[in-house]
């Protein structure tokens, strides 16, 4: 799993019981990557995740559903060619 926090990122593989107000999702999902086979948390940078954040932000502001089918949403096609081309880990 891909995550733009790495503070997230860091209780996710962390072993102590994080007691944070986010505490309870955290371990729920520290629970769920238990039962993926070899699935980890990882922190993306900011540059590589510009897709999924435009993608977000789409959704906050869109006051609906949106489907694409089998090609890429105009607002973020220049983006899915930048993100091609940068490195996802730190």
């Amino acid at each position: 799993m891909a995550c733009g926090s790495l503070q997230i990122v860091t209780a996710l593989n962390g072993a102590s019981m994080d007691v944070s107000p986010i505490g309870p999702i955290i371990e729920d999902a520290k629970v769920l990557l238990l039962l993926i086979a070899e699935a980890t948390a990882s922190h993306i940078r900011r540059q590589a995740n510009s897709v999924a954040h435009k993608l977000a932000r789409f959704a906050l502001h869109s006051g609906g559903d949106s489907i694409w089918v089998e090609e890429t949403p105009s607002l973020i096609s220049d983006l899915v060619e930048e993100d091609n081309s940068t490195p996802c880990t730190s």
